[in-house]
């Protein structure tokens, strides 16, 4: 195993010393504005103080929860910089539960993005102990001509939100403190006195307050700062052959998002310029590339799937040479069709990056130089991989289906929740992943889903991810999710499928192929819902898969025994099946969703 030697300094100074000579280098591009690593650094610094001025010498941990934009990228680093712990959470957490992630971890300080912002919440923050708020906005930064024309268009809102919020007749609580960021970053800047603080070794830099596609409430990880310094470390090891200047499109909306944190830091001590796109639609992902003409970008795989249907000409993406996949498993049949888009478009390569949340960072990513649907992996420098038995957790010899587990360099130091550390660490501290894989007899190793991706049916154990892999092997098939309901005790499959176009008219052949399938599972399954497309998680920019088993109407399936297809719904715990033609299999759009509500009221 390759050693991680730990550079043993803090994080701004990590980035200042590995960016000693891209000081007129653009290290950041935000709607008009280019900002080079020298005013980056100086935007550091002024956060740093105002942050120190306004809550002291202390360790008390400051909240974001805002867009991945230059201000809030700003206020990490410069609130990291002045020793505090940086929290970072999405607005629905925080929204939801503001004294669990405020006042019982001690942050006093939150700052938030206008558009969260309403009447309700800030009487949330301030029944929470909340004392300081700075309020940012996606015009923060922006060009001025930029912004005046957006505001013309309708596209952005011009308008200073605390002016407007006090025009309306409502009223702030008074003891509380709200500033807009511009104006916090200003104080900072006029503050001559500077604050170094020594380097501490196994120091907590920041909380993540993530898990919005693998859970309904968020985890609370702790990541060390020693994690972003020897990340770089790690990634300096691999084949990488990035350099000063090349363009990295930063479409990952949220920074409380782990995988933005990766892609911004990697990003910076690489002397990268990022482009920073705060978008909430993974739609928008191809329009975003053909804009900014990025060498790379980190997204997720449901980001790489509108790439097909984006109406992109012929290498019209041929700037961008990497595309890497991350925050969930990618199979065979995905990365086949992925790729093949990517070279129709130019893409040079789509690579499978594996890394979580409790890992700080990728801790391992394919072969760039492998087949079209070679999924594997190998550990990042520093890693280690294992695969083990979800019961006995002793280790399994090759090409034995298991769960992970891994030791990195960068890995988390626990859940804010210390309850959860048992299940989480190993008793050699090692990290128990939840993810089910492989190790190959090459030395390879594949991530086919998550533990809990099973439904138990009769006694038995069955992984949806097979069933999927299986679904999206179909070349009509664009997407595909599949998803379990509860009937009386026992567990049913569905599936969620989006067409690619030319296949909308031939529903009744998909549900052919699906009725051939075979898979572990499959005799269960409760039918197949077709969709125009899967709505886009708002927290994450992810296919939002935690809404599909809301709906329970509007699937199909074929009965080979009858040679005929039928309609299946659920209503109370009870299974409905009955007989339709091949002309009645429907794709559910949302606004047929939106009429039938209406009817319902």
């Amino acid at each position: 195993m390759e050693e991680i030697i730990n550079p043993k300094r803090r994080v701004v100074e990590d980035l200042k010393i590995r960016n000693e000579s891209n000081m007129n280098i653009i290290a950041s591009e935000y709607f008009g504005n280019k900002y080079s690593y020298a005013d980056t650094f100086k935007m550091f610094e002024d956060y740093k103080k105002a942050f120190i001025s306004l809550d002291g010498v202390t360790r008390d941990p400051i909240t974001i929860s805002a867009p991945s934009i230059v201000s809030s990228v700003n206020a990490f680093y410069g609130a990291m910089d002045a020793n505090k712990i940086v929290n970072l959470t999405g607005p629905g957490f925080l929204f939801t539960y503001p004294e669990k992630y405020t006042t019982q971890i001690g942050s006093k300080t939150v700052v938030i993005f206008d558009s969260f912002l309403n009447e309700e919440f800030i009487n949330r923050l301030h029944k929470a102990g909340v004392k300081n708020v700075i309020i940012t906005s996606i015009t923060d930064y922006m060009n001025p001509v930029v912004r005046k024309i957006g505001s013309l268009k309708g596209l952005i809102n011009d308008v200073d939100f605390l002016d407007e919020y006090v025009k309306s007749g409502k009223k702030l609580p008074s003891d509380m403190q709200f500033i807009r960021m511009k104006e916090f970053a200003k104080a900072g800047s006029k503050i001559k006195e500077n604050i170094e603080f020594p380097y501490e070794e196994n120091q907590i830099g920041a909380y993540f307050l993530t898990g919005a596609t693998t859970s309904k409430m968020p985890k609370g990880v702790k990541l060390y700062s020693d994690g972003l310094t020897k990340m770089a470390q790690m990634y300096d090891k691999l084949w990488f052959d990035f350099k000063p200047g090349d363009r990295q499109t930063v479409f990952i909306p949220l920074f409380y998002a782990t995988g933005a944190v990766h892609g911004i830091h990697a990003g910076l001590f690489s002397g990268m310029t990022l482009i920073y796109k705060p978008k909430y639609d993974r739609f928008a992902f191809a329009k975003d590339l053909a804009e900014t003409k990025p060498k790379i970008a980190l997204v997720a795989p449901s980001h790489v799937a509108t790439l097909a249907a984006a109406g992109l000409k012929a290498n019209s993406l041929n700037d961008l040479k990497y595309i890497f996949i991350g925050g969930e498993a990618v199979n065979p049949a995905q990365m086949r069709k992925f790729r093949e888009t990517g070279s129709k478009l130019g893409i040079e390569y789509i690579l499978n990056g594996y890394g979580m949340t409790e890992t700080g960072s990728m801790s391992g990513i394919s072969d760039k130089n492998k087949a079209l649907d070679d999924v594997t992996i190998v550990p990042a420098p520093g890693v280690e991989y294992r695969i083990v038995d979800p019961v006995t957790r002793e280790i399994l010899p090759d090409n034995v289906r298991g769960i992970l587990e891994k030791s990195s360099p960068c890995q988390t130091a626990g859940y804010l929740d210390e309850s959860k550390n048992a299940t989480l660490f190993t008793k050699d501290n090692w990290i128990n992943t939840g993810d089910v894989a492989i190790r190959y007899s090459d030395g390879k190793y594949r991530v086919f889903g998550r533990e809990n991706d099973y439904f138990k049916n009769n006694g038995q154990n069955y992984a949806m991810f097979d069933i999927e892999e299986k679904v999206l092997e179909h070349p009509g098939v664009s997407e595909a999710e599949v998803i379990k309901f509860t009937l009386q005790n026992e567990e049913y499959p569905a599936i969620v499928i989006v067409l690619n176009k030319e296949w909308e008219d031939k529903k009744e052949e998909v549900l052919d192929y699906i009725s051939n399938i075979e898979v572990d599972g499959i005799q269960c399954l409760i039918g197949t819902k077709f969709i125009d497309k899967f709505k886009t998680n708002p927290i994450t920019s992810k296919r939002d898969y935690l809404v599909l088993p809301e709906d329970k109407t509007g699937y199909y399936k074929k009965l080979k025994q009858f040679n005929r297809y039928f309609q299946t719904d659920i209503d109370n715990d009870t299974y409905n099946c009955y007989p339709i033609t091949a002309d009645e299999i429907e794709i559910t759009t949302e606004e047929k969703v939106n009429q039938l509500k209406k009817t319902i009221k």
